[in-house]
């Protein structure tokens, strides 16, 4: 302070009028460079944040009222549902056996790919049924020969 002092009175009224303008600005800069453009900044994160838990509870939600929505497990066997299903698709299988307690595994030889989609959809939608795994390859005539492990729902 003891060199400043000397030095503004030493300046005219004029000069310390725009050093304190000067002086003002200066102090207004820094706090929106310091302050509000931060706060700004953590402002839009924050809303950006929340709009994807928004998000993600819509998800979860239409995840929850989708199992709810799921149908009970059938009381029937297994092999007996897939009996069933598959005389009323008109598929054949050329594998279909238990694999444990509530579980089956199904070999489809040639089956159109759509169909094999809509008819393992409904085993879920219907018959409460899971399907746990599901693979299937294109056959030379374009159709797909596939292979289901199917299980109960718990």
């Amino acid at each position: 302070m003891a060199l400043i002092t000397p030095w503004w009175r030493d300046r005219s009224p004029r000069e310390r009028w725009l050093i304190g303008v000067m002086l003002a600005l200066l102090a207004a800069v820094l706090v929106w460079l310091a302050l509000l453009r931060p706060l700004a900044a953590a402002r839009e994160a924050a809303d950006a944040d929340a709009a994807a838990a928004q998000a993600r509870l819509a998800q979860t939600q239409a995840l929850v009222a989708a199992i709810k929505a799921r149908p009970a497990a059938t009381a029937a066997p297994v092999l007996d549902v897939l009996n069933r299903r598959l005389a009323e698709a008109g598929l054949q299988p050329t594998r279909l056996e238990a694999q444990g307690a509530g579980q089956a595994l199904v070999e489809i030889g040639a089956v159109n790919g759509r169909l094999l989609l809509g008819w393992a959809a409904a085993l879920e939608q219907r018959d409460g049924l899971v399907i746990d795994d599901l693979t299937a390859s294109r056959n030379p005539d374009q159709s797909v020969k596939a292979r289901l492990l199917v299980r109960r729902a718990q």
